[in-house]
């Protein structure tokens, strides 16, 4: 071993040969000094930063000449155009860098050659700090610095501590790109490994970049089972208010357009349409079930042609609002509710047999609707449990399979609400043929899967996991499409906003001639004279009284009332049936 004055080992000759001559020098006079060692390392890391930065810089910029960075892509022809583009860019610097050196060299000054390379150094110095910085256990951050794109080795850190895959074979297959609030990529999964394994690992990924869980979005590539689109936006998008499209609305809307259903983590607006299947939706209450029933009542009330029928197990006058527009609007009346769907499922018999005498179709459309002088049928059951599990429930649940199952191809369509996830709420056999699915915060895994369908949480898709401070997100999984989270369109149910919205529906249904038969003017006022003085000092009647006083059939009567609700008549603390109230008979005549 070779050894200095002071006994000390000192490096291997070639390594000196190798370093400029002052910093050689600084080192021998600093190792004989009292800082020792440490000092000397310290200046000589100071002294051939330069040197290694510019070495480090050069390699760099050859790696990004030949586009190193795109090594992972498919597409050869992109990356050899990415090389042509920056070959021509490193040329035009390159021949820029020596037309402006000898040009200073002429005109201003010999020393300009010395100071070309002194900034070259500096720069290489810079690349050398900041690939130090880089390689520090913790990241470097200046204060209040937030948010950002990351790099590109960072996202895929992020990956293989998520353990969305391996880390070998795992890359990018696209650069990261700022899209709308955040950022995206696409990642490629190592050969073997699915995308669709990484959904329900959104929180995962989230925890090793360093965002929100919800701040996270993956979306499956079509044509590609091992890519993975990754979205993160740079603040949690469920906790923004999305006001609905429909306040302020005043022209008639297209219901066959679909109904807007929400924003989903990307910002982006989901539709709904409703016309191709039955939908069911369940959520624990303070979710923001109403709400989307709302949504979805306004936009057919705005709609004009299609017909409401509204049956409100609660009663709480949740849907007080859209009465006046409704062709039906009942409350816990469960008989009134079967006898409702046999005349849902009689309309629907009828419209297939127009569909298959007009030999075109075999599903309702706009043009036939207009062909056939039909409309859509949209019935609302809220609080689904209350019906079912009432003396009707069996024959409810036969029939809304029925209806489920083929109305929709009709213009027969089914909308079910409920609190309760359970079997005794929505019967398998119901639930089965409910082709959308939209699932409100649930309270356990259980409940999520029993809206969703079984597997659909151990596939990414769990409603239990959405906190308590989303109200009003969901997971919406849509026939024909992959399940999206979203936030619902806010409706203030306590303000002005329903109120509104039913207003100009009412307009709008007064101009176009679709307003119930109830609130349509009556050619038939002698008609009604009559029944009104056939009550005499009472009240209300039952059905079969009222008909007996006038000596008419039950058929005729109701033929009569068209449109004049049915109400149940409680006698003796007890429900006597079903019959009519004066005060309905007084309304129409007045109007």
């Amino acid at each position: 071993m070779v050894t200095d004055t002071f006994n000390r080992p000192q490096t291997s000759p070639d390594f000196w040969h190798k370093q400029p001559g002052r910093a050689r020098q600084a080192f021998r006079f600093l190792r004989q000094g009292k800082y020792g060692r440490r000092g000397a390392r310290f200046v000589y890391r100071s002294a051939t930063a330069p040197v290694g930065g510019t070495a480090r810089l050069a390699s760099t910029a050859w790696k990004w000449v030949r586009a190193d960075d795109y090594a992972g892509t498919d597409d050869l022809v992109f990356r050899e155009s990415v090389r042509t583009r920056r070959r021509r860019t490193a040329w035009m610097l390159g021949l820029g860098y020596l037309a402006s050196t000898g040009a200073a060299t002429t005109l201003w000054s010999t020393s300009a050659p010395l100071l070309s390379l002194a900034a070259l150094g500096t720069v290489g110095a810079a690349v050398e700090v900041r690939q130090r910085i880089a390689g520090r256990p913790m990241p470097f951050k200046l204060p209040g610095r937030k948010g950002g794109t990351p790099q590109e080795n960072q996202v895929v850190r992020a990956a293989i501590d998520a353990k969305l895959g391996r880390a070998e074979g795992m890359k990018l297959a696209s650069p990261v790109l700022t899209e709308g609030d955040g950022w995206s990529t696409m990642l490629q999964l190592p050969p073997g490994q699915r995308a669709r394994a990484c959904l329900g690992k959104e929180a995962d990924f989230a925890s090793a970049l360093g965002v929100g869980e919800s701040q996270v979005v993956f979306d499956l590539v079509d044509d590609h089972a091992g890519r993975l689109v990754v979205y993160v936006a740079k603040s949690d998008p469920f906790l923004k208010v999305y006001t609905s499209p429909l306040i302020g609305c005043t022209e008639p809307l297209n219901f066959w357009d679909g109904i807007a259903a929400g924003v989903n983590g990307r910002g982006q607006g989901e539709r709904l349409r409703l016309v191709d299947a039955s939908l069911l939706v369940a959520g624990e209450p303070r979710a923001g079930k109403s709400a989307a029933v709302n949504g979805i009542i306004g936009t057919a009330a705005l709609a004009v042609t299609p017909k409401i029928h509204l049956w409100d197990g609660k009663g709480a006058g949740d849907h007080r609002a859209w009465r006046r527009i409704a062709h039906t609007a009942e409350k816990r009346n469960a008989k009134g509710l079967l006898e409702h769907l046999r005349r849902m499922q009689d309309q629907m018999e009828r419209v297939f047999d127009l569909l298959d005498d007009a030999g075109g179709s075999s599903k309702l459309t706009p043009e036939l609707c207009r062909q056939f002088g039909v409309d859509i049928e949209l019935t609302i059951v809220d609080e689904t449990r209350y019906y079912v599990a009432s003396p009707f429930g069996a024959e409810i649940v036969d029939i809304m399979v029925d209806i489920a199952s083929r109305g929709p191809a009709a213009g027969v369509l089914l909308v079910l609400a409920t609190q309760r996830m359970t079997k005794d709420a929505i019967p398998p056999e119901l639930k089965g043929v409910c082709s959308l699915r939209w699932a409100m915060r649930c309270p356990d895994v259980i409940a999520s899967n029993a809206v969703l369908g079984p597997g659909a949480a151990g596939a990414g898709y769990n409603a239990s996991d959405i906190p308590r401070s989303h109200r009003g997100v969901g997971i919406l999984d849509a026939d024909g499409s992959d399940p999206v989270k979203l936030r619902s369109h806010f409706l203030d149910d306590t303000g002005p906003d329903l109120n509104d919205i039913a207003a100009v529906a009412y307009e709008l249904r007064k101009a176009a001639g679709t307003l119930p038969p109830r609130e349509q003017p009556r050619e038939d006022a002698g008609e009604l004279e009559a029944v009104l003085n056939a009550f005499g000092e009472d009240d209300k009647l039952l059905l079969d009284e009222l008909a007996e006083r006038l000596g008419w059939t039950r058929e005729r009567l109701t033929d009569e009332l068209d449109g004049i609700p049915l109400k149940q008549i409680w006698r003796d603390g007890g429900n006597a049936g079903r019959g009519y109230r004066r005060e309905d008979i007084v309304a129409v005549i007045d109007r």
